[in-house]
């Protein structure tokens, strides 16, 4: 018999019948009572008229009929089921860093003297970065606006600026943790096609991914999550250059990308705020599925929004830019933002920040060493990005840079 089945017992006295009902335990403690007198010999007991009588034996049947009632009745009773705990999700995060136009060169106007080149040959690969460069090598993914060739080619497209620099320039990026760039912009074929096709081959040669019309890229980090880019120049205010970010969206999504950045070349140059076309193509690419939106082109900051739980950068402006020896507005920001996926779902908690910085590290000329601003001009940039936010935003910066909701600060 099995040990979860209760089981009777009967004891008679006289005509009585009392039933025992327990587990297997008690069934085996009251086989052991048997021997001590439950069904052993019955004894004398005085009768009212001094004879005796005897106690009645339960018939065996009786006993099997009780034993078979009980298993019945325990068998019809479902055994219970533990109900089996749902699994923690599997939380992970991401942290992405941004930065505005990046020459790493010259254009053709400019001599040697105070140039980039020099600036390079006097200083190394390592010195251009060297202010972000803990930035850069802590997140998960940094990418850059990159806004020239890398390429020897000589074959100079007749335009007002040209913008060149050296295939090895490559190194700059790689050597300080640069994932990616950026190359929808008006100036990747300042030398002709070829040159294009110079600056493909140095990325690649140099392990930095690019976006580019219908090229997209996506990275794996080490925790897993895919971030992808798309990236294209929407000067031209065409339909097809903006089916190449709406296609690109969609392409990364069907590659698996849990992330997705919009990469913007736009806007109106020295113009610190957005135009209209550049607001209602950014909630159009918003809504096709973009999970964060960089824009760059204006060669100055402009300001930030939040629609529909996405951040949108209108201008990163200038970042390490070659292309000016010593423009007027010097200030810049570093765009960074850390998301959270469980099991590879996007959380919507907003955990992004803008930090201030300074194309040069000093005043006078550009020496296109990016560092950080500090005191008062650190001030002085936030409360200039909060300015430029105000008209269209419902995000501002608050005195560390960091973006809250206005209606949470209140």
């Amino acid at each position: 018999m099995r040990n979860q089945l209760g089981v009777q017992l009967l004891k008679m006295t006289g005509k009585n019948i009392i039933v025992i009902r327990n587990t297997a335990a008690v069934l085996t403690a009251a086989l052991l009572t048997w021997g001590c007198g439950i069904f052993a010999e019955p004894e004398e007991t005085a009768g009212p008229a001094g004879t005796q009588e005897e106690t009645e034996l339960p018939a065996e049947s009786e006993v099997e009929d009780v034993l078979q009632e009980t298993q019945n009745e325990a068998a019809a009773v479902p055994e219970t089921e533990t109900e089996p705990e749902e699994p923690e999700p599997v939380v992970q995060t991401v942290t992405i860093t941004a930065v505005g136009d990046c020459t790493l060169g010259a254009t053709q106007t400019h001599g040697y003297a105070g140039s980039f080149h020099e600036y390079y040959d006097s200083n190394g690969e390592d010195y251009f970065f060297e202010g972000v460069r803990d930035l850069f090598e802590d997140d998960d993914f940094t990418l850059i606006n990159l806004e020239c060739v890398l390429s020897e080619s000589e074959e100079r497209v007749e335009k007002t600026w040209n913008l060149k620099g050296k295939p090895e320039y490559a190194g700059i990026m790689a050597g300080s943790s640069v994932e990616a760039c950026s190359l929808g912009n008006n100036h990747n074929m300042d030398y002709g096609e070829a040159s294009l096709e110079d600056t493909k081959n140095a990325l690649d040669h140099a392990g930095i991914l690019y976006g580019l019309n219908e090229h997209v890229a996506a990275y794996e980090t080490e925790s897993g999550i895919v971030v992808g880019i798309v990236s294209s120049n929407l000067l031209w205010q065409d339909e097809a250059h903006r089916n190449y970010i709406r296609d690109g969206i969609r392409a990364l999504r069907e590659q698996g990308a849990d992330l997705v950045i919009a990469c913007c070349h736009w806007g109106i140059e020295g113009d610190h705020y957005a135009n209209d076309y550049q607001r209602d193509l950014a909630h159009q690419i918003i809504d096709w599925g973009a999970d964060l939106l960089i824009g760059t082109h204006p060669h100055v900051l402009q300001g930030v929004e939040l629609y529909n739980g996405k951040v949108i950068c209108y201008s990163l402006g200038n970042f390490c830019f070659g292309g000016n020896r010593n423009p007027a507005d010097k200030d810049t920001a570093v765009f960074r933002q850390t998301f959270t996926f469980a099991d590879h779902t996007l959380q919507p908690e907003l955990d992004a920040v803008m930090v201030p910085y300074r194309i040069s590290s000093v005043s006078a000329r550009n020496d296109f060493r990016p560092t950080r601003a500090a005191d008062d001009k650190k001030q002085q940039i936030i409360s200039d990005l909060n300015d430029y936010s105000a008209p269209y935003s419902d995000v501002r910066l608050d005195e560390d840079g960091a973006l809250v909701c206005a209606a949470e600060d209140e």
